[in-house]
């Protein structure tokens, strides 16, 4: 019996071909479709993986260096002698604690790669810095001095970095600027400038992660474990202090690598990336014109922060710089979420409970 002769069966058999063919496109569709799945999967967690041994180096390589750098400091005399009253410790304790935060996130960036000309300039900037704050921690530099390095500094890097160009030049020197001071400002307890920096470094590599600028995003969270790592050896009671060779260079590199949220001008990333800072800049806002109306040096210290009007609030130091921490990490959730526009409502919702706490807590404490 042939097909040829029956029109039903062969119109039956051509029916059958099409199933079977349309059957093995299917499967090969899904082989397809199983085998980019399982490239995918594996990629990412291959990425994952990296991840984890850039994080695992910059804290490893920060943990095992501040041993020797608290030798070191004694040795070159990098130390924080309690002798006026705006002091919170009542011993002597090393202060060149950036040397380790600053070695181990260069040695990370370097061991995996990390080297384009925008992190070289940062680097090397941070170096400049580093140099200067351990200078000023072992021989108490004039303010003006320091901050004339560290406007040239910035300029140098920012030129460097190719990040932004044209007038938004000039914004980004001055926001380095005011990130590397805002840090420095609130280095006055134990534990608090560590934990606020490393905070900072995940909210920024998150919301880095959100604009979509691979691996970018990964350095600021190994300045994250670096800092994390280094906040084992400075919260309370301090083993060693971050000195200006610490909070001024760490606050350079923030500075740094959150350009790329603000070279795009006046957007939801640039918002982003004020409100990540916004409780070391708006601390150094305060403390600056606190000073100029009281007719002061803007840059004499005193002892009217918010960490220590907490203190004098009756709050323990540990208790104080984990009420801070926790308003850094609510602040910088909701820069992460503001990066994006799809979570415009609830970002702008937390950003006005955020903004109605900080007032609340200043309110409290201003007649202390």
């Amino acid at each position: 019996m042939h097909a040829a002769r029956f029109p039903r069966l062969r119109k039956s058999l051509d029916l059958c071909s099409c199933a079977k063919a349309l059957h093995s496109k299917k499967t090969m569709e899904e082989g397809l479709v199983a085998s980019s799945a399982s490239f995918l999967q594996i990629f990412f967690k291959g990425c994952l993986n990296m991840l984890f041994l850039c994080l695992l180096l910059s804290f490893a390589a920060c943990y095992v260096l501040i041993p020797p750098v608290i030798a070191l400091a004694w040795r070159i005399g990098a130390v924080d002698v309690p002798m006026d009253w705006r002091r919170m410790h009542y011993q002597s304790i090393p202060r060149a604690g950036g040397i380790a935060i600053f070695a181990a996130f260069a040695l990370s960036c370097r061991v995996f790669g990390f080297g384009d000309s925008f992190l070289i300039s940062t680097l090397c900037g941070g170096a400049l810095m580093l140099a200067v704050g351990l200078a000023d921690d072992i021989f108490c530099l004039p303010a003006f001095f320091k901050l004339l390095f560290q406007v040239a500094a910035a300029v140098a890097a920012v030129l460097g970095s190719g990040a932004v160009e044209g007038r938004g030049t000039v914004w980004a020197v001055l926001w380095v600027v005011t990130l590397t001071n805002a840090h420095n400002f609130i280095d006055g307890l134990d534990g608090l400038f560590s934990g606020c920096a490393a905070i900072e470094g995940v909210s920024l590599g998150l919301a880095l992660m959100l604009m979509g600028t691979g691996d970018l995003a990964v350095i600021p969270l190994l300045l994250s474990a670096a800092c994390f790592a280094f906040r084992f050896f400075n919260r309370y009671p301090a083993q060693i202090f971050a000195g200006d060779c610490g909070s001024t260079t760490v606050g350079f590199l923030l500075g740094m690598l959150s350009l790329p949220l603000m070279g795009a001008g006046i957007s939801w990333s640039s918002l982003s990336s004020l409100l990540i800072f916004a409780y070391p800049v708006t601390d150094l806002i305060c403390a600056v014109v606190r000073r100029l109306m009281r007719g002061k040096n803007p840059f004499a210290a005193d002892r009217a922060h918010l960490h220590h009007r907490l203190v004098a609030a009756g709050l323990t130091h540990p208790q104080c710089g984990g009420v801070l921490l926790l308003i850094s990490a609510a602040l910088g959730i909701v820069g992460v979420l503001m990066t994006a526009e799809l979570y415009f409502v609830p970002a702008s919702l937390s950003c006005l409970a955020s903004a109605l706490l900080l007032i609340r807590i200043r309110r409290f404490v201003a007649d202390i």
